[in-house]
């Protein structure tokens, strides 16, 4: 803590003086250390009248205290007011001297921007000529002799001199020496590649004609011999044709004698069918007309059972029992008369 942070603390102190001391507040605080709880009337007593003497003693120091605050709070606002009244007086000159000076001080910066974008332009502009020179040596690829050669014309016929160029003025004379040198090498090499393509070129011309003549009297050798395989398969196609129209015929009359075959075939099993069926139906005839007679006599028996009279009775339940078995015996005559028709 510096020495005007202890003035101030002082200072605080004085104006929080209060009637109690530092002392009898710590001892204030300790007085009722061994009150744990509350155990009767007496203790709540007690404890009520502590609470009270705290009570006292706090509202004192925060009167105190709010009263001090209220003053610095005063004080401070007056300090303020007679700050800004004294700052009216030289400030508003204090700051047009400012803004005089900012005039100047601007003006100083445009002059210099100004003069560096004029020098920086200059040497842009210098620079922009040897980029052009060295220019003539890009790109040379695939270029022709009379490009190169009309390039390193151009390239000759510009002129380094100190006015034009200034403290560039070696830089540009090493730039176009360099370029002259390039261009001067490209077109030597285009030239002697010019000489050996135009030594392929007739090379080539003359391989080719030979190729041209020796297609052509390959292309007779073929045309003659596709000739010769024409009429051959011309011929092999007759043959061809002749053997599958007399395979055609066989086939067809094969395939007549086979239908004809299928046909008797299929009309034999049809009437050993028919014979079949016919002599099954007999058989069943037979054996129905045998089994007619028990079948009658069958169904004469089960017919009768349909009208057995009943006995006289006068006691209901016996009444219900013989209704019952009539009844029933009239249903058995009737199921087992349809199985009897209906047996084969």
């Amino acid at each position: 803590m510096n020495a005007n942070e202890l003035t101030v603390l002082e200072r605080a102190k004085q104006a929080l003086s209060i009637e109690y001391t530092e002392a009898q507040l710590k001892t204030l605080s300790g007085k009722f250390s061994d009150i744990a709880e509350i155990k009767d009337d007496d203790d709540y007593s007690l404890v009520k009248g502590a609470c009270r003497e705290f009570q006292k003693v706090r509202v004192s120091i925060e009167k105190t205290g709010k009263a001090a605050r209220d003053d610095a709070n005063k004080f401070a606002k007056a300090v303020i007011s007679e700050e800004k009244r004294l700052l009216k007086i030289f400030v508003p000159e204090e700051n047009r001297l400012k803004a005089l000076r900012k005039d100047v001080d601007d003006k100083h910066i445009r002059e210099a921007a100004e003069k560096l974008a004029k020098e920086t332009a200059r040497k842009e502009a210098i620079e922009g000529k040897i980029l052009y020179i060295r220019s003539f040596a890009e790109n040379l690829f695939g270029q022709d002799v009379a490009s190169l050669e009309g390039a390193l014309d151009i390239v000759e016929n510009i002129q380094i001199t100190e006015d034009a160029y200034q403290e560039y003025e070696d830089n540009a004379v090493i730039a176009k020496n360099a370029v002259v040198t390039k261009l001067s090498a490209a077109i030597a090499e285009r030239k002697e590649l010019e000489i050996l393509r135009a030594q392929q070129e007739d090379k080539a011309r003359i391989q080719a004609e030979a190729q041209a003549k020796l297609d052509a009297e390959s292309a007779k050798l073929r045309a003659q011999q596709d000739a010769i395989d024409k009429e051959k398969a011309e011929i092999e196609a007759a043959k061809h044709a002749e053997a599958e129209k007399k395979l055609a015929e066989e086939r067809k009359e094969a395939e007549k004698v086979r239908l004809e075959k299928e046909r008797l075939v299929a009309q034999e099993k049809a009437r050993q069918e028919a014979e079949r069926k016919a002599e099954k139906e007999k058989a069943e005839a037979e054996r129905q007309e045998a089994l007619r007679p028990e079948k009658d006599k069958l169904i004469d028996w089960l017919n009768k059972l349909r009208f057995i009279d009943g006995v006289a009775l006068t006691e209901q339940g016996l009444v219900d029992i013989q209704s019952s078995a009539l009844q029933a015996l009239n249903d058995i005559s009737v199921k087992y008369g349809k199985q009897v028709y209906l047996l084969k």
